[in-house]
């Protein structure tokens, strides 16, 4: 399971610096990142989520975290469009996405959603 931090920032020149070097200066790697400029969110998916926290903390940015499914899925077309068909016939919506990393054969895709266990039945993660 990974976690995304939703961090509140300042839609200004700096912030996303400022709040990349908190976490660079305590060697958390940055996974997958997604900015919302008109809600000041930037969505953080780290290598190393409790230091992320800490980071985060201990510089004061105001931010939530929520858990994220990884599905490993073919890479080929399609694939997307299959898992995002079952969950939506089960009744879970995908609220957010991110392509963590993939390889010749694989994509691994982080999932936030609206039930993470009736998502992980439907899957089998």
């Amino acid at each position: 399971m990974e976690k995304e931090f939703s961090v509140k920032l300042e839609n200004r020149p700096g912030e996303l610096a400022r709040m990349t070097e908190v976490l660079r200066k305590d060697g958390v790697n940055i996974r997958a990142i997604s900015t919302e400029p008109k809600a000041e969110v930037v969505r953080v998916v780290a290598s190393d989520p409790e230091k992320a926290r800490k980071s985060l903390s201990e510089t004061k940015l105001q931010f939530s975290e929520r858990n994220l499914l990884v599905a490993k899925l073919e890479d080929r077309p399609g694939e997307l469009a299959r898992i995002s068909e079952t969950l939506a016939k089960a009744g879970v919506n995908i609220d957010a996405a991110y392509m963590l990393d993939k390889d010749s054969k694989h994509v691994h895709m982080a999932l936030a959603v609206s039930d993470e266990n009736k998502a992980k039945n439907v899957l089998k993660l």
